[in-house]
């Protein structure tokens, strides 16, 4: 076989492909562990749909925490349904922001808690739009080989990265 042939495929192509999946975090592993999580208290906004609209309700709950004068934290999203088993208008999610306990939330946004509990956390540090996926794949495959499935609701809670040149990391919560 000659190898010359495929050169620059290989050089146009899939070396680039490669690149960009490994600076989005493509290779990063994924840390799934036992531990408590929260307490949490949020500002969010309902949505029901399509869970691919969710960034586009995260924009409008940052819109809203701003008009309102209000710091807001790391974006956190509730997916209360299980996407294998919903109907992807049927689906239910509340997407918004961590807020002080201080903080006065007005309409639009409603405000909630989630106490501490203990849960299945994975971590996976990765591009935002690549991240979700890894992470429940991970999470699948872990229960899976220990007999059980994911339950909902799941918890994701995004840090975004310090520099321009490190990718965010994703915790998804599992309640146990």
């Amino acid at each position: 076989m000659n190898l010359k042939k495929y050169l620059p495929f290989l050089f146009a192509f899939v070396l680039p492909l490669l690149a960009v999946y490994t600076w989005w975090g493509g290779f990063n592993p994924v840390v799934i562990e036992e531990t408590v999580a929260g307490p949490y208290r949020y500002a969010y906004l309902e949505s029901k749909g399509d869970y691919s609209k969710l960034p586009d309700v995260s924009v409008k709950a940052a819109a809203a925490l701003r008009a309102a004068g209000i710091e807001s934290g790391k974006p956190i999203t509730l997916l209360y349904s299980n996407p294998d088993l919903v109907d992807v208008g049927e689906r239910m999610a509340r997407t918004g922001y961590l807020v002080s306990p201080d903080s006065k939330i007005s309409l639009p946004l409603e405000v909630d808690t989630i106490p501490p509990r203990r849960v299945l956390v994975v971590r996976v540090r990765a591009g935002s739009m690549l991240a979700p996926g890894r992470a429940y794949a991970a999470l699948d495959e872990y229960l899976q080989a220990r007999g059980k499935g994911i339950q909902m609701p799941t918890v994701e809670i995004y840090q975004a990265a310090d520099s321009a040149l490190r990718m965010g990391q994703l915790s998804v919560e599992m309640n146990l």
